[in-house]
């Protein structure tokens, strides 16, 4: 028997290829009253290419640009409205496409992460550490070509103790 569903951790590359996971992963916070963690990985350049930067644009304003970028990705992901605000909006917009009246609903929240690194890893690890009970994951239009399930999905449903769904981008 499946333990339920208490978290949920969505990861998201900001595509137009993670709608349809993301409106997934709010149905399944609906049903299930769970939280969601979201969160986007900044990928790392290769070791090489990352030094070279740091000494061409010297240590201080490398350090300025990878700020920047965590702030523009926070401003991606959570807009100018508060976190809670966005989501709730999001999920009673949801709730009536699919006739779900606004009172036979309760959402906990979202948690925004930002985290650098091996998105695989990153994924994992989150997961782990929010005692997430769910992974969802965006693919590429048709989940079974070659390119939809990319290096980084095949890693996370290798190495994942907890279920994984991957939602594919339909084309509408």
């Amino acid at each position: 028997m499946l333990k339920p569903i208490e978290s949920i951790l969505f990861a998201t590359d900001l595509t137009a290829n993670c709608q349809q996971a993301l409106d997934f992963t709010n149905a399944m916070a609906t049903r299930f009253q769970a939280t969601i963690y979201l969160l986007h990985v900044i990928e790392q350049l290769p070791e090489g290419v990352d030094g070279r930067l740091k000494n061409l644009l010297g240590r201080h304003k490398w350090e300025d640009l990878v700020t920047a970028q965590e702030a523009n990705v926070h401003r991606s992901l959570t807009g100018k409205t508060s976190v809670n605000k966005m989501v709730r909006t999001d999920i009673q917009n949801f709730c009536k496409l699919v006739g779900i009246d606004d009172a036979t609903f309760d959402f906990k929240s979202r948690e925004i992460l930002i985290a650098q690194g091996d998105v695989a890893e990153n994924i994992i690890s989150h997961a782990k550490e929010n005692n997430c009970d769910l992974i969802v994951l965006g693919a590429k239009s048709g989940l079974f070509s070659k390119t939809s399930v990319g290096s980084i999905i095949k890693s996370v449903l290798k190495n994942s103790k907890i279920p994984v769904t991957i939602v594919p981008k339909t084309d509408s």
